[in-house]
């Protein structure tokens, strides 16, 4: 049996007891403004340098909280500590968005890249998005106007280069395209929709979720593939064989929202589909063929079954198992999809088993090795902070508070 209200009891403690008052504790940097990427266990910040979006997830976070959860004065000055840094710093003069920025907010290059990175859609995706969540929790129309403006000018950006790649010669060798970025821009419009027309938003909306479901969907095995071609074409590389795990059900969950709202019963249920079909793909067998309760979600899958070989490949997520949480429930509220429940108990035994840190004053480990050991002693890093934790347990939370009303009054339990 499956008891909803207890896991959303103990989502909500985690949540507001064990995880927040580490990051409203450390994560702010009163000096230069914004917040660290990387922080250790004791608060320590490593790195003063800013990765936009990290900054912006965490704008979104606590103003989600505020919003949504309560409105706590402090979650509310967390958020706005960072968006008002976005505000004055994240921005090229056409209203653009830098990806890294140095600790006072002056743009600077990436680890990566030897140049200023200024065309990131999921960045500008991200920081339109924060901007979004901050008009709801404040009401300033300062806010729904940068939302606007900062998204309508990645889109533009996006479908122009878009275009050029379709049209491009096939003798030109054109990058990857990677699942996150449609995925962020959509997930902008369904946190802006209030501030846009229903037919401009439908008519934004409508490409992106063509490109999801046409392009990047594999229909053969009814999986997202991380990494596309031109058009979707498929590349026989382990990139374009790759099924990243964590970005599968955050496209579940963002899909079964965006279903509800355009009444779209068949997406919803396919989107609950896809969040199923990779739990039992990831979930790896014991070799008598039963599933191994220790084992955990898989970061990656390659669809032909081919070796994975990429860094940190047997470490688990913290991050993958919250957001599948929030897509199983997500979609057991909207579907009542029978297998559901038993994968929602499985994930929830094992996420608040091997995750949360059981010393005070500090946040969940990022991720465990395949024994089960913490794999760093960092709790926030340039690709990893707050959101995931933030969302997946506040939205898993508020799914199975729902759920749990759907119970008779002294029945608790569902059977798994």
């Amino acid at each position: 049996m499956i008891d909803f209200h207890k896991i959303a009891t103990h989502c909500q403690t985690a949540l507001i007891d064990d995880c927040l008052p580490f990051w409203l504790k450390y994560a702010c940097d009163g000096l230069g403004g914004g917040y660290f990427d990387y922080l250790t266990a004791d608060g320590n910040a490593i790195d003063a340098n800013k990765t936009v979006a990290r900054q912006a997830e965490q704008v979104w976070a606590f103003a989600y909280l505020y919003t949504n959860i309560d409105a706590q004065p402090d979650w509310l000055d967390h958020a706005l500590h960072g968006a008002d840094f976005l505000a004055e710093h994240a921005h090229t003069p056409q209203m653009g968005c830098y990806t890294y920025l140095d600790r006072i907010g002056n743009p600077t290059r990436s680890p990566m890249s030897p140049h200023l990175l200024t065309h990131d859609p999921v960045t500008a995706a991200r920081v339109a998005s924060a901007y979004a969540q901050i008009h709801q929790a404040t009401g300033d129309d300062q806010w729904a106007m940068l939302a606007k403006q900062t998204f309508q000018v990645i889109l533009r950006q996006y479908q122009t280069e878009r275009e050029v790649q379709l049209t491009a010669s096939p003798d030109e060798p054109q990058p990857l395209r990677h699942l996150s970025q449609p995925l962020a821009l959509l997930r902008a419009l369904v946190d802006a929709r209030s501030l846009f027309a229903l037919t401009d938003w439908k008519e934004a909306t409508e490409p992106l979720l063509d490109e999801l479901l046409i392009e990047f969907l594999d229909k053969r095995h009814d999986l997202l593939r991380e990494y596309v071609g031109p058009g979707g074409s498929f590349s026989n590389t382990p990139e374009g064989r790759r099924v990243a795990t964590g970005l599968t059900m955050e496209a579940a969950s963002l899909l079964v929202d965006i279903g509800t709202l355009l009444g779209n019963r068949k997406l919803t249920l396919q989107a609950t589909n896809w969040c199923l079909r990779t739990c039992e793909w990831a979930w790896p067998l014991r070799p008598e063929g039963r599933t191994d309760e220790r084992q955990g979600l898989a970061r990656w899958l390659d669809w032909k079954e081919q070796p994975i070989a990429f860094d940190g490949q047997n470490h688990r997520l913290a991050s993958d198992h919250l957001l599948a949480l929030a897509a199983l429930t997500n979609g057991y509220w909207h579907t009542r999809h029978p297998e559901a429940p038993r994968w929602i108990k499985r994930m929830y035994e094992y996420t608040f088993q091997y995750f949360p840190d059981s010393r005070q004053e500090t946040s969940w480990h990022l991720a465990v090795t395949r024994d089960q050991q913490p794999a760093s002693s960092f709790k926030a890093t340039a690709e990893s902070g707050c959101y995931p934790l933030i969302r997946g347990l506040a939205d898993t939370w508020q799914h199975l508070d729902q759920c749990a009303l759907l119970q008779p009054v002294g029945i608790r339990g569902v059977g798994v």
